[in-house]
């Protein structure tokens, strides 16, 4: 038997790094004497996940996406957390006498040993990126060991009988922390009310409420979390903003923490975001479908020009921005960005964050970045005519210029631009490709039945009778919710040659849209749709998302 294919050469095949980037990873290595695997992801030329799919791949098993997952907790506790952690396998799911298990290694035979001399089920195994699985295992059987929900409980049933009861305050903020991201979290809202103060927990997109606890406590968890975060605790009548980091598990978490005055007291919002770069995805893994996805691997390489990313708050855009520049030649291209904040860290290109204070603005760095020899620029943000003019300026000298707009569709960005003072010939000339895009909740594949729908919503979606629709159910790994992850829906316009005549002959928007669909151009809608057909997502999630 021949040698097995070194990992370099199986990434290259994939398509997944160049000769280039294998070469600079080899020298790096010696430098740092990191396994090959770790030393790519670091630089951020690999995910977690790719590295995963091309192990699977190799050693025939199928792979599991660990970033959505819940897992059954009777199930974790089959296996004792000492073993799962020595052998690093995680129990996923039971179907009749099989057991199937994650796993970073397919070739290595320990972990489904392991696993079968437990329970004496077959075991299935499956293949997980390295540095997630072990961060799940850790965090998972924590949570088995120290409930969160038991420990919230019994500090509310004290305060119920005591409102005020001493209690440690900075762990139960901790305890919050922790339980947020566990359930994949985005967002913390704690809200004051007559009587009392709320916790909501922002999940795939949609507000759930999770605590409640007597108003009593409210002001000392506001008082915490503003001391901790380096806002005035002086101060309740002003909006504050400030920032802080939670350790969970070996992976830090930002928490952007935002402040204002309501008639019952301070109303917080935490937004969590993991501060490394591995937690960003490639473009193949947002969602678009395979025919979106080349027409954006081709657009984000484009040598030069402006590519815009539309969308309302909260709709993935920052997200697909850093999927852009992962198509990006880091090594051979000098990579500039301007963020507010900078949301990732990405090892292999020149970060940096808007500073108003400082007078370091989105097109004070535009200026600053034509200095610095650039080959692709990433501005956060096109808010004001001064930007909006100097991304074009840098489009038109030969760089690539990738930014978002809100703007609530792909043909409305063109609108949005040329209400910030940019003139239709300069935009024909400097724009290269338009996404605008939502997220959607996925159905839980745990749990989705099979939906009978009525004729008047067959005709709405334009829906076949003949199909096979789903609903959301209910069960531990989506926590009763249904759904568990979200995709992107969108529209992408590439501007071709005519569509950059129209724009420059200052068409109306309908005779571009007409031109877009020409060209095969869907909707926002229609991509929806499509989900439904595919039966990733119910007609209710579509309804909610684009009405």
């Amino acid at each position: 038997m021949g040698a097995s294919p070194r990992l370099g050469d199986l990434l290259i095949d994939q398509g997944l790094i160049s000769h280039d980037q294998l070469d600079f990873t080899l020298r790096e290595q010696k430098a740092t004497g990191e396994r090959m695997g770790e030393c790519l992801m670091r630089l951020g030329l690999i995910t977690d996940s790719d590295l995963a799919l091309v192990l699977a791949a190799q050693g025939n098993a199928p792979f599991i996406d660990l970033r959505n997952f819940l897992p059954d907790q009777k199930l974790l506790a089959m296996v004792p957390a000492k073993v799962a952690t020595h052998y690093e396998f995680l129990v996923i799911e039971q179907s009749d006498n099989e057991l199937h298990i994650a796993v970073a290694d397919p070739f290595s035979k320990l972990a489904a040993e392991q696993a079968y001399r437990i329970t004496g089920l077959i075991v299935q195994v499956h293949v997980a990126g390295a540095n997630l699985l072990k961060k799940m295992i850790d965090r998972f059987y924590y949570l088995i060991e120290h409930p969160i929900e038991d420990e919230i409980k019994s500090i509310t049933d004290k305060l119920r009988r005591n409102p005020n009861i001493d209690i440690d305050v900075q762990q139960l903020v901790y305890n919050l922390f922790g339980s947020a991201i566990s359930y994949r979290v985005t967002d913390i809202h704690i809200t004051p009310s007559d009587i009392s103060s709320r916790v909501m927990y922002r999940v795939d997109g949609v507000l759930k409420p999770v605590y409640v606890f007597p108003i009593s406590l409210h002001s000392r968890l506001t008082t915490n979390i503003k001391v901790n975060s380096g806002m005035d605790i002086a101060e309740q009548r002003k909006p504050q903003d400030g920032r802080m980091s939670f350790d969970f598990f070996g992976e830090t978490f930002d928490i952007r923490v935002s402040s204002v005055r309501t008639n019952f007291g301070e109303n917080l919002v935490l937004r969590l975001l993991p501060s490394r770069g591995s937690s960003t995805l490639n473009v193949h893994e947002l969602g678009f479908g395979e025919e979106k996805q080349k027409i954006l691997s081709k657009t984000f390489q484009l040598p030069y020009g402006m590519v815009l990313v539309t969308g309302p708050t909260g709709s993935g855009k920052t997200t697909t921005l850093y999927a852009a520049l992962r198509e990006q030649d880091a090594i051979g291209k000098n990579i500039l960005t301007v963020e507010d904040p900078i949301e990732y860290e990405l090892l292999m290109i020149r970060q940096t964050q808007v500073n108003i204070k400082a007078g370091y603005t989105f097109a004070s760095a535009i200026r600053t970045f034509l200095r610095q020899d650039p080959d692709v620029m990433l501005i956060g943000e096109i808010r004001d005519e001064e930007t909006a003019m100097l991304a074009v300026r840098a489009a038109l000298t030969g760089h690539l210029v990738l930014s978002t707009l809100h703007s609530n569709s792909a043909i409305a960005a063109l609108a949005r631009l040329k209400d910030l003072g940019i003139s239709p010939y300069l935009l024909s000339t400097s724009l290269k490709g338009i996404l605008a895009q939502r997220l959607i909740r996925r159905l839980c594949t745990y749990c989705k039945e099979e939906a009978t729908l009525t004729e008047e919503e067959l005709k709405e979606f334009d829906l076949s009778p003949d199909g096979t629709y789903y609903k959301p159910g209910r069960c531990s790994h989506c926590q009763d919710t249904g759904y568990m992850g979200r995709d992107a829906i969108s529209e992408v316009i590439p501007i071709t040659d005519k569509l950059m005549r129209l724009i420059a002959k200052d068409a109306s928007l309908d005779q571009m849209e007409d031109a877009c669909l020409e060209q095969g151009f869907t909707d926002l809608r229609t991509s929806g749709i499509n989900k439904v057909r595919a039966g990733l997502t119910s007609i209710e999630e579509l309804a909610r998302v684009v009405g």
